[in-house]
């Protein structure tokens, strides 16, 4: 008997073992997914593929006129770069307002290198993604340059995510924490990023076209812009500033109005809202590049996943909703494909189960017949469901944390209470490189992940990680650090992904 016992144990052991070095493997293949989607939207990589169209190149190369740059947002240094050898001596002067800490983190690598007698000038501020005085500045000083436009001027503007915070210009009377403050309590009550922007737009005197509408007397205004918005909407993407915006004061109200934030106004606000707007339409001889979007992260994903056998499955480029809900349908979809996979379920039954999941996680309800085609087809391939978008979180607490890091916590515990997910492992990342006020860009969420917690000396419940908001203290924590996903600023922005690995065998 006692033999029989060791026997077990032993097994038990040999188990564990094969799980983890199983787990290690899956948990480094998810990773270097992401970092391959990362490197697919570096702005590199954009402007070559965007570029091979001659006739936007041709408009680069107009020798009869002199090429000015202006850019905001966190993809805006490389995309600078990229612009500086493609327009090399048309181009008479630039400004470009940047994240702090980004020439630092990018210094030696060449595809972020300006040249050495570069005219472009570059301005670092909004620290934590945050506007302060120093993006204030800057914001002026482009709107300077594209006022000086005169009929023999082309302005290049180079537009990304995070542009909204780097080109901050309230309109007077507001002043910058009147409005920041706004924005924050929109933010934490889990406004969208395209209700956020509304706001923002008629708060500000450069956003929502304006800023194209200072460069009026130019020959041309030419936008290159890097997708961070679900859907792709050019007039929310940083605000709009060279976009005209069809957005009202009462949109914005109406957006403050759901969040009970009318009573909590500053006076100025409060005046500039409610006052007769001017007309404001963008009179310019202009052009919109679209250069980079999620999509093409998905895409990469897709690939290198296929080449690795993985049954790589493209669900949806416009993933978002609280994560408390996005992380349970994760959940709920997951088990429902175990379940489907091991013939406890029939297909009606799949059908019904996973039809509010697609709901919710904003997959596209047509495609549930050859989604479960691709299932059946291959029974003996682990499964990759991609996706993108941008979650929110409402903030109550006050941890440390983002809203990948959260999705990805919320999903560990609920795959912890049922046995029949171990193995499956959602990865929730920026592809900014950058979850909320942290350093790391998300995290890896699954059962394993509550297992090694439980390991620790911690007597704080998994629990009060969530309700306070800290998963980033969380995952610090769990194998010193080993299901963060931290990359440093990655200098672009295309929205997160999600990656969700369902493994032929669940150990």
């Amino acid at each position: 008997m006692l033999s029989l016992l060791r026997t077990s144990s032993n097994l038990k052991t040999v188990g564990y073992q094969f799980r983890h070095v199983t787990m290690d493997s899956s948990i480094s293949q998810l990773k270097h997914l992401f970092a391959g989607a990362v490197d697919a939207v570096k702005p590199g990589a954009m402007f070559e593929r965007y570029l091979g169209d001659e006739s936007v190149l041709r408009q680069l190369q107009n020798a009869d006129k002199n090429y000015h740059l202006v850019g905001f947002g966190k993809a805006v240094l490389g995309m600078a770069v990229q612009m500086e050898r493609i327009l090399g001596d048309r181009l008479t002067s630039g400004c470009i307002s940047i994240p702090v800490g980004t020439l630092e983190r990018f210094r030696g690598e060449q595809d972020f290198q300006l040249s050495r007698a570069s005219k472009i000038q570059v301005l670092e501020c909004a620290a934590n993604n945050l506007p302060d005085e120093a993006a204030v500045q800057a914001a002026r000083k482009i709107q300077s340059v594209t006022a000086s436009m005169t009929a023999r001027d082309v302005l290049c503007v180079l537009v990304s995510g995070g542009g909204s915070a780097l080109l901050p210009l309230p309109k007077s009377p507001i002043n910058l924490t009147e409005k920041l403050t706004i924005i924050k309590q929109l933010a934490s009550a889990g406004a969208s990023i395209d209700e956020l922007n509304v706001v923002r737009i008629q708060l500000s005197d450069v956003k929502g076209g304006k800023l194209a509408s200072s460069a009026s007397k130019s020959n041309k205004v030419l936008s290159f812009i890097i997708s961070d918005i679900i859907g792709d909407p050019l007039e929310l993407i940083a605000s709009g500033p060279t976009v005209q915006s069809d957005f009202s004061n009462e949109d914005a109200l109406n957006i403050l109005k759901k969040y009970n934030l009318v009573d909590k106004l500053p006076k100025s606000v409060e005046k500039v809202l409610t006052r007769r707007e001017p007309d404001q339409r963008v009179d310019v001889q202009g052009e919109i590049h679209l250069i980079g979007t999620n999509k093409l992260a998905i895409e990469s994903v897709t690939s290198k996943a296929t080449e690795s056998d993985l049954l790589a499955i493209p669900m949806s480029t416009s993933v978002q909703g609280n994560v408390a809900e996005l992380s349970q349908a994760y959940f709920e979809l997951a088990s429902a494909i175990v379940k489907f996979r091991q013939q406890t379920l029939t297909e009606s039954e799949f059908i019904e189960q996973i039809s509010e999941n697609f709901k919710t996680l904003n997959f596209d309800h047509s495609k549930i017949p050859s989604f479960i085609e691709a299932l059946v087809k291959n029974p003996d391939r682990d499964i990759l469901l991609v996706s993108g978008g941008e979650p929110t979180v409402i903030v109550k607490g006050t941890g440390l944390g983002g809203r990948n890091q959260e999705l990805a916590l919320r999903f560990s515990v609920q795959c912890f209470q049922q046995e029949l997910l171990k193995g499956v492992l959602l990865l929730s990342a920026g592809t900014d490189g950058i979850d909320g006020p942290t350093d790391a860009a998300g995290a890896i969420g699954g059962t394993e992940v509550v297992e090694r917690f439980q390991m620790l000396d911690c007597e704080q419940p998994v629990e009060e990680f969530i309700s306070n908001n800290d998963s980033y203290s969380f995952y610090r924590q769990v194998d010193k650090g080993r299901f963060h996903v931290v990359t440093g600023h990655t200098g672009t922005n295309v929205m997160d992904i999600q990656m969700l690995l369902i493994p032929k065998i669940i150990l």
